[in-house]
């Protein structure tokens, strides 16, 4: 999200320095790992909106690249209130197709699907999580913003006319300040007075070998997860096969802590990669963990505080809209900047 904002505040003629505690490519946080699901599947409107604009702009920036960014495969949703997610998409003029099981069965036959319906539409599918980064760091630069990374921030001096950055490789003078870190937003804002109100989470992905490439959709099931509050998933994990887990399957934590998985949630998404995709080796090649960073309702936070502009809490849904919150987090900075 910092990365896309920036490029956007580059593109418009301004002066950036962009700050990562880490180095760019590190595994400590949201962005890290072969890919995230897009979809325009959402009950709430506002979501198929913001996937809708979004969308144009991730072909803006694979043309930049010159590489492919995101890949389409279809999206599956099944299980729960699938009437509220086809409305909504049908609001926007997103085409769906209702599939009975009969349906699944015979377009998607190594799918163990239950025999219900599920929702299908065509525009689904995967981001490359890696490639996205290095081409948001490349088109900021080409653009005219510089990263430094190996900085950190600990701790931001705002005044009516601008702010002052103190980090560990020295003082940084700014008009405004775009804070987008993530699981350590909280604690950072909180020292400007500022409460955001999130929990933070480690949550446990798996990868899985396939025996065969399957050509299969993305799904989300809503219909047998561990609890009623969760959903499991699955994607392409390019290079291994299948990416799967169970969304919001991970305690609170500090995100100063190694990452340690949550073996409740490997045996749970195991257990449902099993049932489910008939062509997946039964146990996961690759376990490993990243972080939440979750509102109550799950929404996203991009609100301005004075001369700080906070873009955070992608609450573990997040990265499909990157390009579109990067622009109206830029907007809103733009604003600030001008006022």
């Amino acid at each position: 999200m910092g990365l896309a904002t920036a490029r956007e505040l580059a593109k418009a003629g301004q002066s950036v320095v962009v700050l990562e505690q880490f180095e760019l490519g590190h595994v400590h946080g949201s962005s890290h790992g072969t890919s995230r699901i897009f979809r325009l599947s959402y009950a709430d409107p506002a979501y198929v909106r913001m996937a809708l604009a979004a969308l144009p702009l991730w072909r803006e920036l694979e043309d930049e690249a010159g590489e492919t960014l995101l890949q389409t495969t279809g999206s599956l949703d099944v299980g729960g209130d699938l009437g509220e997610y086809s409305d909504s998409l049908a609001a926007h003029g997103v085409q769906t197709e209702l599939l009975s099981g009969a349906d699944l069965r015979a377009r998607f036959p190594h799918l163990r699907l239950p025999d219900s319906e599920a929702l299908f539409h065509a525009e689904g599918g995967f981001l490359f999580a890696e490639r996205v980064r290095e081409a948001l760091a490349r088109s900021a630069v080409r653009h005219g913003a510089e990263i430094r990374d190996a900085t950190k921030v600990l701790g931001i001096d705002a005044g009516d006319h601008g702010v002052v950055l103190d980090t560990s490789t020295g003082r940084l003078e700014a008009a405004a300040a775009v804070v987008a870190a993530g699981a350590w937003a909280k604690e950072l804002l909180g020292r400007l007075g500022i409460d955001l109100p999130v929990t933070v989470s480690r949550q446990t992905v798996m990868h899985f070998r396939l025996a065969a490439a399957n050509g299969l959709p993305t799904v989300i099931d809503r219909g047998n997860p561990p609890s009623p509050e969760q959903e499991a998933y699955a994607l392409p994990s390019p290079g291994i096969g299948l990416k799967a887990g169970v969304h919001r399957g991970g305690d609170e934590t500090d995100p100063n802590l190694a990452g340690v998985p949550d073996q409740a949630s490997v045996e749970a998404a195991a257990t449902w990669v099993r049932e489910r995709f008939e062509l997946a080796q039964p146990e996961p090649v690759l376990v490993e963990t990243c972080l939440y960073t979750t509102t109550d309702d799950e929404s996203f936070v991009i609100e301005s505080h004075g001369r700080v502009v906070v873009c955070s809490a992608c609450s573990g849904h997040g990265f499909k809209f990157t390009p579109e919150t990067g622009r109206r987090t830029a907007a809103l900075a733009l604003d600030v900047l001008a006022h």
